[in-house]
């Protein structure tokens, strides 16, 4: 099995997901307009920068939603146990 990727603690911010988001639609309008212009150049560079920023936005909650059931888990744990996590 795969070690899970690392993650900064700042990625499951909701300004991340906010602005991910944001470019991710800027550069699909993009993409959309470029291709009715028939620049297909600037339309394939559009293209790949929304696939990087859905990738991020894809990410970004992927690790806020670990986060809280990870915070989930800890509350649920008894006292004086270690809370159920990776095995390394």
């Amino acid at each position: 099995m795969a070690a899970a990727p690392y993650r900064p603690p700042w990625f499951g911010n909701v300004g991340v997901q906010v602005l991910a988001g944001g470019a991710a639609v800027y550069y699909l309008v993009q993409l959309v307009l470029k291709l009715v212009d028939g620049r297909w150049g600037e339309a394939f560079l559009s293209f790949a920068w929304v696939v990087v920023f859905g990738y991020v936005l894809q990410e970004s909650l992927r690790a806020r939603r670990q986060t809280r059931q990870q915070a989930a888990a800890d509350r649920q744990a008894p006292a004086g146990e270690e809370p159920a996590g990776p095995v390394d």
